[in-house]
């Protein structure tokens, strides 16, 4: 089939990759004049590693592998720790952060030359029972047999097939960075969590001496966004080594996002189109599932357009019908966890550590259809 693509994203690059592996015409449309490099690291999980296995990616070479997360208060009180090691021989597959320029250029790599085009913005998209024609900025049209929205949670395809409201405001946002460290953090494979009553870190070896770190704090539209030297005043006595981070990075490094959360639909498309990731489950960062939830869509369509004895409509209810139900629980379990960080800390009890880890192995479980329906094999450490 020849099917059409929108955003050359996380989800867009990963849905391309895998269809093209089933033997399917793939041309990705993307607003932008080149691959969009920003953001900071990503951690893939395992349902999200295991995902790009089965789209044929590996990106473990080109990651850092994390061995354990750790979160404490911020007095310094250890809440809980997961054996990450543990995690990955019950699941199959391993947790692995990567700067997001890097898990772009991998996706983008594996493409062969003329999948990607860029500057062309979409505006317009019209189905008929047998095709869809997407409308460009510039004039321009393309017609495929299927149309994919993976152009994130300001969606032009959400938008022109399915109408309804765009995505809310949680109440909080991130303010985070990529940076180059001295501190011993950035040169291990554990990753460290934060919580405080009216706000929460966390520091993210990434690999080559990169630690990707992050403070979330409620904000509403209107409030001011801060400043490194606002950031330092704030987190002023948190446990180290925030204070040492904090003194090393500039407002040049800073980054700002406010957290959304789309509601998710029942059908997330018409009768030639469907969507995935961010343009239909925007969620929160709480749980840092939203690019593993999206490969798990890419993964999971793949899946279902492998068959070519069916209506094309048929396959992409399909798709969300046993897609939504997963997707949909990991974006309440953000907003509602999201929703808790203002809980006073007085309250939550230290967790053993084979309990954090079982926890840790059964809310992958529960949020995944790769994990549930696919088997991956563990690669050597």
């Amino acid at each position: 089939m020849r099917v059409l693509v929108i955003g050359a994203g996380v989800g867009g690059l990963a849905i391309a990759n895998g269809l093209l592996g089933k033997g399917h015409h793939v041309q990705i449309f993307e607003h932008a004049d080149a691959l969009r490099t920003t953001g900071a690291g990503i951690t893939v999980w395992s349902n999200g590693t295991a995902a790009l296995r089965g789209l044929g990616v590996d990106i473990e070479p080109a990651g850092h592998r994390l061995h354990s997360l750790r979160s404490v208060t911020e007095s310094g009180r250890l809440l809980w720790e997961a054996d990450l090691g543990e995690v990955t021989e019950r699941l199959g597959s391993p947790t692995v952060q990567i700067p997001r320029r890097e898990l772009i250029a991998e996706m983008a790599a594996a493409l062969p030359p003329g999948v990607l085009h860029f500057g062309r913005r979409c505006v317009g998209v019209t189905e008929h029972p047998d095709h869809v024609v997407v409308e460009f900025a510039d004039g321009s049209s393309a017609t495929g047999d299927l149309l994919i929205g993976a152009d994130g949670q300001r969606s032009v395809v959400r938008r022109e097939v399915l109408g309804g409201e765009p995505a809310r405001p949680t109440g909080w946002a991130s303010w985070q960075g990529l940076t180059r460290s001295d501190l011993p953090l950035a040169h291990g494979h554990q990753t460290l969590n934060i919580a405080g009553r009216y706000a929460h870190c966390g520091l993210i070896p990434t690999g080559g001496g990169l630690l990707h770190w992050w403070f979330d704090m409620l904000w509403k539209d209107g409030d001011p966004v801060l400043s490194v030297a606002e950031l330092r005043r704030i987190f002023r006595g948190w446990p180290d080594p925030v204070e040492a981070l904090l003194a090393s990075v500039t407002d040049d490094d800073l980054g700002f996002f406010p957290h959304i959360r789309h509601k998710v639909p029942q059908v997330w498309g018409g009768p030639r189109s469907t969507l995935l990731g961010d343009a239909v489950h925007a969620m929160p960062p709480a749980v840092a599932q939203a690019a593993n939830q999206t490969l798990e869509d890419a993964w999971l369509l793949t899946q279902f357009l492998s068959v070519v004895d069916r209506d094309p409509a048929e396959l992409l209810r399909a798709y969300e019908q046993e897609r939504r139900p997963r997707a949909l629980k990991v974006s309440r379990t953000a907003a509602l966890t999201s929703a808790q960080r203002s809980t006073p800390l007085q309250r939550l009890a230290k967790f053993p550590r084979w309990l954090a880890t079982r926890s840790q192995v059964a809310s992958l479980r529960s949020g995944s259809d790769v994990l549930r329906l696919a088997r991956p094999s563990v690669q050597a450490a």
